[in-house]
């Protein structure tokens, strides 16, 4: 993890959400940063396995944020954040897409001890997922398996410190309104002095099965799931790889339990003229344990080539190669992707 990662939980959240948020008012002690990005991608051949049938699927984007911190004594501060993102409609026509996507609330305070945030966010477990997610198409995905560990979580209380400037310890929990519904997690990264970064990681959450079909919802099962994930990054001159592996089980009441498994690699090469060679491979899998069924997930190479004219506009071409079966993917032929894309950050 690099030094400029181990920064307070606000910062940490505008860098993910842009890299280049500006400064917009900055007076007694208060300071705000709005940031974001507009992002054309269109992919070509398949969409997640499925034919496109016609030349092109839009899948641009929109997102902007919002974030402030303020300075209350010498070692106390509050800090907010808020994204939002709007899709856009795929067809050839004109017609206009009005839904936008709340990302991330939340407000919080900063002690000596560490920052408490409250609010919609990420959960513990999604510094860990980061260090694998450096793809274009689908990566870093090993986080959506449960709740808990998960990223844009509503209901969540998190905690985070970092001690010595090398040990990054997040905690989290979602407290529910709904009952069966509540979980916690942990965990943290160690940044050695010689480039490579250390972590590891456990969720848990207790999750209800509903029969929405019905008018009211019906309850059909409840359990609990867990996860564990550990990650390796690591970097050198122009060179970073990272690697992810989680696994887990959903432990149903009156249902047999399902284990999961996923593994994810990606690296990246930086030229100095600009252009970045990325890959990525992930695979992820589920597993009844009352029969010998199998489920693939994801099973997929992504290949990027890259180009940064600045630090505000880029433009990529990627490949990704779909290894599922039709079984797996539930389709009749399973289609690579080629996206194309244009990113302008500010």
């Amino acid at each position: 993890m690099k030094k400029a990662v181990l920064a307070s939980a606000v910062f940490a959240a505008m860098v993910s959400g842009s890299a280049l948020a500006a400064e917009v008012y900055n007076a007694d002690g208060t300071s705000l940063k709005i940031g974001g990005r507009a992002e054309f991608r269109g992919d070509f051949i398949g969409d997640k396995g499925k034919e496109i049938e016609g030349s092109m699927k839009n899948s641009s984007r929109f997102r902007i944020n919002v974030g402030g911190e303020t300075q209350i004594t010498d070692g106390l501060t509050g800090f907010g954040f808020y994204e939002a993102e709007q899709g856009v409609t795929s067809s050839g026509d004109n017609d206009a897409t009005t839904s936008i996507k709340q990302r991330y609330m939340y407000a919080g305070i900063g002690t000596q001890f560490g920052d408490f945030s409250f609010g919609k966010q990420d959960t513990a477990g999604v510094q860990i997922s980061q260090m694998s997610d450096d793809g274009q198409i689908w990566t870093g995905a090993q986080k959506t398996f449960i709740a808990a560990g998960d990223e844009q979580v509503n209901n969540t209380i998190a905690y985070s410190n970092v001690f010595a400037d090398a040990f990054s310890l997040k905690a989290s929990v979602i407290a529910s309104d709904e009952k069966n519904e509540n979980g916690y997690g942990i965990s943290g990264i160690y940044a050695t002095p010689f480039g490579l970064d250390i972590g590891l990681g456990y969720a848990q959450n207790d999750f209800r099965v509903v029969d929405d079909s019905v008018e009211p919802e019906v309850v059909v099962d409840t359990g609990s799931e867990n996860q564990f994930i550990g990650g390796l990054s690591y970097s050198i001159a122009s060179l970073t790889v990272g690697g992810t592996y989680t696994q887990g089980t959903y432990k149903y009441d009156n249902f047999s339990n399902v284990d999961f498994s996923g593994v994810e690699l990606s690296g990246t090469y930086k030229f100095d003229n600009g252009f970045r060679i990325m890959a990525a491979y992930q695979k992820q899998e589920l597993k009844d344990t009352g029969s010998s069924e199998k489920l693939v997930l994801n099973d997929f190479a992504e290949l990027t080539g890259q180009y940064h004219f600045n630090k505000s506009l880029r433009t990529y071409l990627s490949y990704k190669f779909d290894n599922r079966s039709k079984e797996d993917a539930g389709l009749d032929k399973v289609e690579d992707t080629v996206r194309l894309g244009v990113r302008y950050d500010f």
